[in-house]
């Protein structure tokens, strides 16, 4: 009777191993005003710093009302910077780089930074990155960046730390001066399950 305990535990913690467990997800979901919702998975196993800087940002509604201030068709979409909260659509919408440099649009955080943190995963179409003051810095904050096509040039440079699962159409409407609605966390990992011996 106690080999066969044994050999069920055995099991049990063969099943659940970290090569057998589930990749760990955090489900994120982004309103922005006009557009739609989007639908986010963040990878807290790949980029642990990372995600919780943003899921606590999300926890806090650091991101309610902050504009979109970088588009870049064929490359990315960026946000994440709380100055753009001060002013009007419209006024971002038709800024030249050069006031929004003045006015050093793009460059605003929540002012705590998170390290940068390689991983394996690459910069495909609706991944979403850290902004970074510069490549593999350790001056990420708020901002992100999400992915319109394959970046694989921004591969190590740049810690990739989720991906759009829902209203990646959405992403290609988006526009400067786009007004964040909400970013909220909607499901958060779970430890894994324990296995029930038969």
């Amino acid at each position: 009777m106690t080999r066969r305990i044994i050999a069920s535990l055995l099991v049990a913690l063969s099943l659940s191993s970290p090569a057998m467990a589930q990749k760990r997800i955090v489900k994120v979901e982004l309103s922005i005003e006009g557009r739609g919702q989007v639908m986010l998975d963040l990878y807290p196993t790949e980029a642990p710093k990372t995600v919780e800087h943003i899921v606590n940002l999300c926890k806090s509604k650091f991101y309610d009302g902050i504009l979109v201030h970088r588009v870049e068709p064929g490359f990315v979409v960026q946000a994440g910077d709380p100055q753009t909260k001060r002013l009007k659509p419209s006024e971002l919408a038709s800024m030249s780089d050069a006031k929004k440099a003045e006015l050093r649009i793009g460059a605003g955080g929540s002012g705590k930074t998170v390290p940068f943190e390689k991983n394996s995963l690459t910069h495909v179409p609706g991944t979403i990155a850290m902004a970074l003051s510069a490549p593999r810095s350790a001056t990420g904050d708020s901002q992100w960046f999400i992915n319109l096509e394959s970046n694989h040039q921004l591969d190590g440079d740049y810690c990739v730390f989720g991906k759009v699962t829902k209203g990646m159409d959405v992403v290609r409407k988006i526009r400067v001066g786009d007004r964040i609605k909400f970013m909220r966390v909607v499901d958060t990992p779970t430890a894994p399950r324990k296995t029930k011996s038969l």
